[in-house]
């Protein structure tokens, strides 16, 4: 009877895990570039040793965290000049506000008070030798599809174009990506600024965002699925304990 409770409890811990991935991929629906996180990969098991349960019962356990949705969002005219997008696959070289290296789809990109390019996140758009790119004062700034960036600058001959830099761009291929718990990609292991190479595969498209690929409707469905599968296996539990009673009733035998 003890199985039946497990394999219960195992399917309840199973929904309870996808419905916090649904919760928290809902709440970045609208965040510019958001990779929906993901529950599935290897799984392991663990046994259980507590009190008087028997090694053969096991609980699953998730064993390969960090997985997430590869799929393109949509991609939205915005008509600003320091929006980017990605078309296709990659991804842009960023670092956080604790130095740490990460790599990002977000291009909802602005120039902070020091001239240093960021985006909406907080995170430093990185240039090619993957240190923090800069933008002098400007008129227009115009970026290439292969991240190259140029601005008219204040007080310079209208029309002419100056090159400033190079945003720093990867393609995936090749690495193992997965989602830390920051919520950056980066491969595992992490990025050793002195070691990895952006291979600039990417290209780039200005005025337009890329916009998150978690669809609102099909997160609503799973989770009236996962709420409906989390309450008929608390029903079968409480069968089982029925079951489980009635069996040791019969099994009494009777006085005198």
């Amino acid at each position: 009877m003890d199985k039946l409770i497990h394999t219960a409890l195992n399917t309840m811990h199973s929904a309870r895990l996808k419905q916090v991935t649904s919760a928290q991929n809902l709440s970045n629906a609208q965040v510019p570039g958001f990779r929906g996180d993901e529950i599935g990969g290897r799984f392991g098991s663990v046994y259980l040793y507590a009190n008087d349960q028997l090694e053969t019962r096991v609980f699953a356990k998730k064993s390969e965290p960090g997985l997430f949705s590869d799929e393109q969002g949509e991609m939205r005219l915005t008509g600003q000049q320091t929006d980017v997008s990605i078309e296709g696959d990659g991804y842009f070289m960023v670092e956080n506000q604790l130095g740490v290296l990460g790599m990002s789809r977000r291009g909802d990109f602005t120039i902070s008070n020091d001239g240093t390019l960021v985006n909406r996140a907080g995170e430093i758009v990185l240039d090619t030798s993957l240190v923090a790119m800069t933008i002098p004062p400007f008129r227009e700034i115009f970026i290439a599809e292969n991240g190259q960036v140029f601005i008219e600058p204040i007080g310079g001959e209208p029309g002419v174009r100056q090159l400033i830099n190079q945003i720093a761009t990867t393609s995936s291929e090749g690495l193992n990506l997965i989602k830390d718990t920051d919520g950056t990609i980066r491969p595992e292991g992490g990025i050793d600024r002195t070691q990895f190479n952006p291979d600039q595969n990417v290209r780039l498209k200005q005025g337009y965002i890329e916009t998150s690929n978690v669809s609102v409707f099909d997160e609503l469905v799973n989770n009236v699925d996962v709420q409906k599968q989390y309450q008929l296996n608390v029903k079968l539990i409480s069968l089982a304990k029925k079951i489980d009673e009635a069996g040791a009733s019969l099994l009494k035998l009777p006085n005198g």
